[in-house]
């Protein structure tokens, strides 16, 4: 797992954007990273240039793994296609900091020092109300009308 994770300004994650990269985080959200115990950085807004290094990332590896399209039997059929070029990938290319190595020389060295997985996050969360005729219904102790 990684330890930092840079993200935009997106409502499910953030609730308030204040002065600089100061961010009031969405409360399931912070759970969440706390669970996987990542640091939290938001993109500064008008920037563009950080938001676009993350998505030109992004950009990169769906070129090189989803060109020319591909079809699949199923998702199980799917993921070991995936895992297979995506482990090809990273043992051919050059790091982007030690242009000397490939990522998964530096991968492998790293290793040892990665936070472990820790399971999958629980992220739904039910909530037990009750309706009445005139469609008001109760939830966490407040009533909420139904127009």
């Amino acid at each position: 797992m990684c330890r930092r994770g840079i993200y935009d300004n997106m409502t499910t994650a953030v609730e308030t954007v204040f002065v600089g990269k100061e961010r009031r985080f969405n409360r399931r959200f912070l759970a969440m990273c706390s669970h996987y115990l990542v640091e939290l950085t938001a993109c500064t807004p008008a920037a563009a240039w950080e938001k676009g290094q993350v998505e030109n990332r992004v950009g990169n590896a769906r070129e090189r793994l989803f060109t020319p399209r591909l079809h699949f039997a199923n998702y199980v059929e799917l993921n070991a296609w995936l895992e297979a070029r995506y482990l090809a990938q990273v043992r051919e290319s050059a790091h982007p900091e030690q242009s000397d190595k490939t990522v998964w020389e530096v991968f492998q060295a790293e290793r040892e020092s990665l936070i472990p997985y820790r399971g999958p996050f629980d992220g739904f969360r039910e909530i037990e109300s009750r309706c009445r005729r005139a469609a008001w219904c109760a939830a966490e102790d407040a009533y909420h009308g139904a127009a």
